[in-house]
């Protein structure tokens, strides 16, 4: 059985610093015996960080995951090696952001899909803005200013935003999940779900608030054309 979920107990705003054990170093990644840094995927990009011991300091650029979690380091002083603890450090402004934003993702996928059974069929979590692609049966009806308007109105309903482990044939009954359970990988039987409200429920390994109420209002700032029937629609936060 294959578990999809990376972030079980620290998974969104404010991270605390951990301790850990490296396990393996190569020329420029580290490998932890346990770690709560996101490593880039489902569309969003990894954390940033840094990591320190009594030999050895450095920022954390980019974390891949392959098979183990890859910990790619820059700006290196000193040395490392397999055993040492390290004690590590979250880039809560970067995390926090991030986390925003991809809840803000959901929204906007759940309200399109409501309102004109628009599919999301792509997305990219950007620091700066994000975007989303959306397929449409008839993409005439979409409404740039009132899908602004449904999702800064959910957000300020300050909507719960949840997560726990499903079976996947509880997510292909469930009428909130609005993915295509089909093109997700058929060797995942147990998904990490996050639900929002009554609004959404999405199999999802990333990182998000726990109350929509955190999410500063969007602007929807660009909506192109991306052939037949879809369009891509970028967004930013609104910072207070």
């Amino acid at each position: 059985m294959t578990i999809l979920g990376h972030l079980d107990q620290h998974p969104g705003l404010n991270p605390p610093d951990f301790s850990a054990v490296v396990t393996s170093v190569n020329d420029n990644s580290i490998e932890l015996d346990k770690t709560f840094f996101y490593p880039m995927g489902g569309g969003q990009p990894a954390d940033r960080g840094s990591m320190i011991s009594e030999s050895f300091e450095c920022n954390i650029a980019d974390i891949r995951k392959k098979g183990a979690v890859l910990h790619q380091f820059e700006s290196s002083k000193g040395t490392v090696n397999v055993g040492d603890q390290i004690d590590c450090s979250i880039d809560h402004i970067w995390r926090n952001k991030l986390s925003k934003m991809h809840t803000a993702q959901h929204l906007i996928s759940a309200l399109a899909n409501e309102e004109w059974g628009a599919n999301t069929v792509g997305n990219q979590i950007g620091f700066e803005k994000t975007r989303i692609d959306l397929e449409f049966e008839n993409r005439d009806r979409f409404d740039r200013q009132y899908l602004e308007q449904l999702v800064n109105d959910t957000i300020n309903q300050n909507l719960l935003v949840s997560m726990d482990f499903r079976p996947s044939g509880e997510l292909l009954d469930n009428p909130l999940v609005r993915v295509n359970m089909a093109r997700m990988p058929p060797n995942i039987d147990i998904w990490r779900t996050i639900s929002i409200g009554d609004l959404d429920v999405c199999p999802c390994a990333g990182t998000h608030v726990p109350n929509t109420g955190m999410i500063p209002e969007i602007e929807i700032s660009r909506v192109k054309s991306k052939g037949a029937g879809r369009l891509r629609v970028e967004y930013l936060l609104k910072e207070q």
